[in-house]
């Protein structure tokens, strides 16, 4: 066989094995003891310098609301990732989303298990991007109580589950069970509610469907405000009546975390967009703006990008990232 030809054959098996390679992916990893070793897909994890032993899994319930489930996850929950953007949702009341971002479109969850290491770091993985501490984050379901947002408690059950994971799409649900829900007119009501989180290859959103046992007035999400810290910096938010819905976004610079002597400040633009069928008021307390939700099965999208971060961003300022978005939503329904 010639070496052109021989050339030839072995780009296209490269492409071939390209087309065949999952272009999303879950992690939902448990700590463990080196007694789990034995376990199907147990691996030695880092968060920094501490070392976990892990296995994964598809689905964590829990009915004791003191059960310490954060900290008993790797990475605090479950994740989803696409090549270009992944969400993590913590496993506790705040039920957050949290974004990591990707310098270059690939898929990193795999190798970096959401904390990169300085050589991973070094070879162009991305990172988390974002504080988001006590807020809404991006596209988190929350609850308004006519003066703030309050975080879904407490319940009689909750879990986390990997619901499909295909090579271009996968999603994830967050679910509570007899959740005691603080209405503001002191009425007692209990209410299952359930929060589908899908990604697809090649996009940096995800689609959010909300499945409740029955209409809850004052069910919210939306995005935090990003503190500016420094000279010259601000942070901008976003509410606009589009056609077809409601849109919702922040842009700013904040420290990702608190060691701020490995970490430099990360340029963010979050966004959500909810279709007019389930928009309802908008409301803001100190660090969130908010939509509340409407009907017992709403449906709505969020998105993040990363302009420090991405080698390529959609956006690198707060007036490019409101163009990129409204090109985003007009055609979402």
């Amino acid at each position: 066989m010639s070496s052109s030809r021989h050339l030839v054959i072995t780009l296209l098996l490269g492409v071939l094995l390209a087309a065949c390679q999952p272009r999303v992916a879950t992690s939902f990893w448990r700590i463990g003891t080196p007694a789990d070793s034995l376990r199907e897909g147990y691996a030695v994890l880092y968060e920094g310098a501490k070392m976990r032993h892990c296995y994964p899994i598809n689905e964590w319930r829990t009915t004791d609301e003191k059960e310490d489930v954060y900290h008993s996850l790797h990475h605090h929950g479950v994740a989803v990732e696409s090549e270009l953007m992944a969400y993590r949702i913590y496993f506790d009341k705040k039920q957050t989303i949290d974004p990591y971002c990707k310098k270059k479109p690939q898929l990193e969850l795999a190798h970096s298990y959401w904390y990169p290491n300085d050589s991973l770091l070094a070879e162009g993985y991305g990172d988390d991007i974002l504080r988001v501490s006590g807020t809404v984050g991006v596209g988190s379901v929350k609850y308004w109580n006519g003066k703030k947002h309050v975080h879904i408690e407490p319940v009689a059950e909750r879990s986390q589950r990997i619901v499909s994971k295909k090579k271009n799409e996968a999603t994830i649900e967050v679910a509570v069970k007899g959740w005691i829900v603080p209405t503001a007119n002191s009425q007692e009501l209990t209410a299952d509610m359930s929060t589908r989180y899908t990604m697809h290859a090649g996009h940096r959103d995800m689609r959010c469907d909300v499945s409740l046992s029955e209409p809850v007035e004052g069910l919210c999400t939306g995005v935090q405000t990003i503190p500016a810290k420094g000279e010259n910096l601000q942070s901008s938010i976003f509410n606009l009546q589009l056609p077809n819905g409601v849109l919702l976004a922040s842009w700013g610079t904040d420290w990702p975390v608190n060691d701020s002597a490995k970490y430099a400040k990360e340029t963010v633009g979050l966004a959500v967009f909810i279709p007019y069928p389930y928009a309802g008021d908008i409301v803001r307390d100190k660090q969130n703006l908010l939509c509340l939700l409407k009907g017992s099965t709403p449906h709505f999208y969020l998105t993040c990008c990363g302009a420090t971060k991405e080698n390529h961003p959609v956006a690198r300022t707060a007036e490019e990232w409101l163009t990129y978005l409204r090109r985003w939503a007009k055609h979402l329904r």
